[in-house]
């Protein structure tokens, strides 16, 4: 019977030492998961800064480039500006001098073109 009684007791502690595994693999389970979730929100914590840093980098760059660019456009824009001013003007010029100089020649141009343009918009 002696040897029933150690096999009952190594038995029960057999037992006792399965169950405080068993809490202490809880409890480590417990502390694994709380640090994967400290974890997961410091790396979104970081990954967010970091994502605000390049969208604000992404930003001052394109201001850059629009003052740099903006700057050069608006001159450019201002010297075909003069341009087809000083075209316009030429153009202008040219007309007066043509119709001055020749008004029956112009005159006679005019009523070409009135007679052709109405000749092609009776016949649509």
């Amino acid at each position: 019977m002696r040897a029933n009684g150690l096999a009952g007791q190594s038995s029960k502690d057999l037992v006792k030492e399965i169950n405080a595994l068993k809490a202490q693999l809880q409890k480590l389970s417990t502390a694994l998961e709380a640090e994967a979730s400290d974890g997961v929100s410091r790396a979104m914590s970081t990954i967010e800064g970091k994502s605000k840093q390049a969208i604000d980098n992404a930003i001052q760059a394109a201001q850059e480039f629009v003052d740099e660019y903006g700057d050069s456009a608006r001159e450019t824009m201002e010297a075909l500006a003069r341009k087809s001013a000083e075209l316009r003007d030429k153009a202008k010029d040219s007309l007066v001098d043509n119709v001055q100089n020749r008004p029956v020649g112009t005159l006679a141009a005019i009523v070409g073109i009135g007679f052709l343009a109405g000749y092609l918009c009776r016949r649509q």
